[in-house]
């Protein structure tokens, strides 16, 4: 008996030093260089979000934080790589819109999948146009679809049937265009569709306002139409879809960062302290207010719910256009 009772509280003591541990280990997180997956190419406003707040995690860390860009297969590379990483916090990635994929058939991809930590960033859904186009406003894509849903080519900005042309279609929808024959083409980010856009191999790019700062500052793109509620402050003569419409359609993308399944709350915690802190840092906030980027917080678990409702949601939309199966099938 004696020696029983020995041996448990040899192994209890065991137990408690390796979450002593763990705990030390965590509470100094990172120890290491940390790897930050963006599901976006380079150039677009995923990456510029992205890095933004790594410069603010290296900067509060004092380790690199590694941007590393994985956008083939609209970022479906890009998941993988770190949903199916370690959960030891040192692959972490964003996390945007990606319910679409498992509706489509692209992947598997469910909330299981992930650990939400924190989200950033959310932004409405914006049409653009070249300078030079023969669109002038949003009313003129609107009739031009309405005679030939299957006329325009127009790039998704990133992967398709996901958040930034998601609203268009909808709004299309609404406007009574037969959405089965609109002429939808993927991009490798905003970044990549909106040089096609000047180029002239695109007729309209679906994206952020402030991803084309630099091309409508050098006057080559032109913002005809904003879907959001109401207009954006640095944005004062783009109007919105219901102003052009009368239609009240909405919508666009957001970003957080999340690791793979599995990882342990107290590390959840110890990250999600961290990115709080770099977020609220006058060079996040800043950076972001001047590009024009909206910013959102929120924590791990109500960031979880908030991408349980973006599933909910991207199915009841997808399946009212005739894509994948009725919610609960």
């Amino acid at each position: 008996m004696k020696m029983r009772n020995n041996l448990m509280t040899s192994i209890l003591c065991g137990i408690a030093f390796n979450a002593l541990i763990a705990g030390v280990s965590y509470a100094q997180w990172p120890e290491r260089p940390v790897n930050l997956i963006v599901v976006a190419g380079a150039g677009g406003g995923s990456d510029y979000t992205m890095r933004l707040l790594a410069r603010g995690l290296e900067a509060n860390t004092r380790q690199p934080f590694n941007v590393i860009n994985q956008a083939q297969g609209g970022g479906i590379v890009g998941y993988t790589t770190y949903t199916s990483a370690a959960p030891d916090g040192y692959t972490l990635g964003q996390l945007s819109p990606f319910a679409q994929f498992k509706v489509l058939g692209q992947a598997n991809f469910t909330s299981e999948n992930f650990t939400p930590i924190a989200l950033i960033n959310v932004d409405p859904a914006a049409i653009h146009v070249a300078t030079k186009s023969k669109f002038e406003s949003l009313g003129d894509i609107i009739r031009a679809m309405k005679a030939d849903p299957a006329s325009l080519r127009i790039s998704c900005g990133g992967t398709c049937s996901a958040s930034w042309d998601i609203p268009f279609v909808s709004l299309m929808l609404a406007e009574g265009v037969d959405v089965s024959k609109i002429n939808l083409i993927p991009a490798q980010g905003s970044a990549a569709g909106l040089q096609e856009l000047v180029s002239g191999g695109i007729d309209v790019v679906l994206c952020s306002i402030p991803e084309t700062d630099a091309l409508a500052d050098a006057g080559l793109v032109k913002t005809v139409g904003v879907l959001a509620h109401e207009r954006l402050a640095k944005y004062p003569n783009v109007p919105t879809a219901e102003e052009v419409t009368g239609k009240a359609v909405s919508g666009g993308t957001w970003r957080g960062v999340a690791g793979p399944a599995g990882m342990d709350p107290t590390l959840i915690s110890v990250i999600n302290e961290q990115i709080h802190k770099a977020y609220e840092s006058e060079g996040f906030l800043g950076g972001m207010k001047n590009r024009g980027f909206g910013t959102k917080y929120l924590g791990s678990k109500d960031f979880a719910a908030f991408i349980k409702q973006h599933e909910l949601q991207t199915q009841q939309v997808m399946t009212a256009l005739g894509f994948g199966a009725k919610p609960g099938k």
